[in-house]
């Protein structure tokens, strides 16, 4: 019955750490690392959900003004989307790397072995604080923005001033690492 019971416990600790972090949409290898991000010069990757659930737009973030929001879908082509039609969008601004987090929580969790009988207080406080620490980190990189907090967006934005007026209609994406 022991054996059944902390194998519970396990499954309990691994669900409860994976539902609590952030899942990053933007492409693998597409958002650099927070670092990397500072210098770069391509916007962050935005996601937004539109007024009564119409179809979700993402791709890079490339500028707003005062009545449309301008995304480069992955396909390439900007898309426009009006302002009024966003319920909220979030934004991405660098890859949050929480694998090397979590690979710090299972090494810990796994070096309690050898605590002998107090495993079973420090495995769990390895577990739990490490699965909430890279929960944490998952969503540092992220920003929720409503209907009136376009403003502070804009420094996620590839061209903060604005759209340029002689802008394409399809532009160079970034590409991977």
């Amino acid at each position: 019955m022991l054996v059944s019971d902390r194998r519970m416990w396990l499954v309990l600790i691994f669900a409860g750490s994976t539902v609590a972090c952030a899942r990053n949409p933007a492409p693998k290898g597409w958002l650099r690392t927070a670092k990397n991000a500072q210098s770069d010069p391509y916007g962050a990757w935005i996601v937004i959900s539109r007024v009564g659930g119409a179809s979700a737009e993402s791709g890079e973030f490339l500028a707003f003004d005062r009545d449309s929001v301008f995304v480069l879908a992955p396909s390439r082509e900007v898309r426009t989307v009006p302002r009024d039609s966003v319920a909220q969008a979030h934004i991405w601004f660098y890859d949050p790397e929480t694998r090397h987090l979590a690979i710090w929580t299972a090494l810990g969790a796994v070096s309690t072995i050898s605590n002998g009988f107090i495993l079973i207080l420090t495995f769990p406080a390895w577990t739990i604080g490490g699965s909430i620490a890279t929960a944490v980190h998952s969503r540092k990189p992220m920003r929720r923005v409503d209907r009136s907090g376009w403003d502070a967006a804009r420094i996620y934005a590839r061209f903060p001033a604005g759209l340029p007026a002689n802008l394409p209609r399809t532009l160079p994406t970034k590409t991977s690492r």
